[in-house]
């Protein structure tokens, strides 16, 4: 059923391509049904990445299958892509959908579709320098030592930034940086001592580069826990689509899906933390 429902998408993208001259090129049918074209990260491992088979997987490529699985009246057309081309794919509708371990913000708030159920959870933690143990365990902890650059924007900019709000006697000294670092390079600066920490989303493949390289870090708990969810592409063809996918996420919650699935790609159920 769900490959001639593709077939009959793609049929009908085909001929309406014809007949327009332009407009918004979402890919979802207006009738709700059809193929839902979706960008997700091919390097980001373990939240997307290409398998030694040359798939796609990882933690969000597998919810979105199982969504997939759920939703009668769609296909998911799975496609790697970087950030900067989902984000721009989603704005002219070229993507119906992205996902990147994305957190609420208003801007995407007032930009895109949000699901009525969050995928998962990003969550921040601090990674000091081995002998940093006990010494370097909350934000409180950050005052007085000298953290890794950030990106101006952000989740690991707005934390920062939030806590210096609240604790005026207890400032985080921290510094901007547009130099688009990898993450693997900024936690072997903490662990060749350049810096005494660096703040960091935890679904980003840190235990991965750790093990390979054998850095001696210290890695706290969580400091900050923010739901991610799914964005959608803002249009009228995608609001039941939208709703559909809320309601999927919420019944593989609820059937222990997404905690297996993060056991298999995080090694924790990361919804212990909701």
């Amino acid at each position: 059923m769900k490959k001639l429902l593709l077939f009959t998408a793609i049929a009908g993208t085909i001929l309406a391509g014809c007949g327009s001259g332009g407009g918004d090129s979402s890919a979802a049918a207006e009738n709700g049904t059809g193929t839902v074209e979706v960008a997700v990260p091919s390097s980001s491992k373990p939240l997307s990445y290409t398998g030694e088979d040359g798939e796609l997987t990882g933690y969000e490529v597998e919810i979105l299958k199982a969504v997939d699985e759920k939703l009668e009246d769609y296909e998911f057309n799975i496609q790697g892509a970087s950030d900067s081309a989902a984000e721009i794919g989603i704005d002219t509708g070229q993507y119906d959908m992205i996902a990147q371990g994305l957190i609420l913000s208003e801007e995407r708030k007032d930009s895109y579709l949000i699901p009525s159920e969050h995928n998962g959870f990003s969550l921040m933690k601090i990674y000091a320098t081995g002998d940093m143990e006990g010494e370097i365990e909350t934000l409180d902890d950050l005052a007085g030592k000298t953290v890794a650059p950030v990106t101006p924007t952000g989740g690991v900019f707005n934390l920062l930034t939030a806590y210096n709000e609240e604790h005026p006697d207890n400032q985080i000294d921290f510094e901007t940086s547009d130099g688009g670092i990898p993450t693997s390079d900024r936690l072997k600066e903490v662990d060749a001592g350049t810096y005494d920490a660096f703040v960091n989303p935890s679904n980003l493949g840190q235990d991965e580069i750790i093990e390979e390289g054998g850095l001696d870090l210290h890695i706290t708990e969580p400091v900050e826990v923010n739901p991610t969810y799914f964005m959608i592409h803002d249009s009228e063809e995608n609001i039941e689509l939208n709703e559909q996918v809320g309601e999927a996420l919420a019944e593989l919650k609820d059937e222990g899906v997404l905690s297996d699935i993060s056991n298999e790609f995080y090694g924790e159920d990361i919804f212990q933390y909701e």
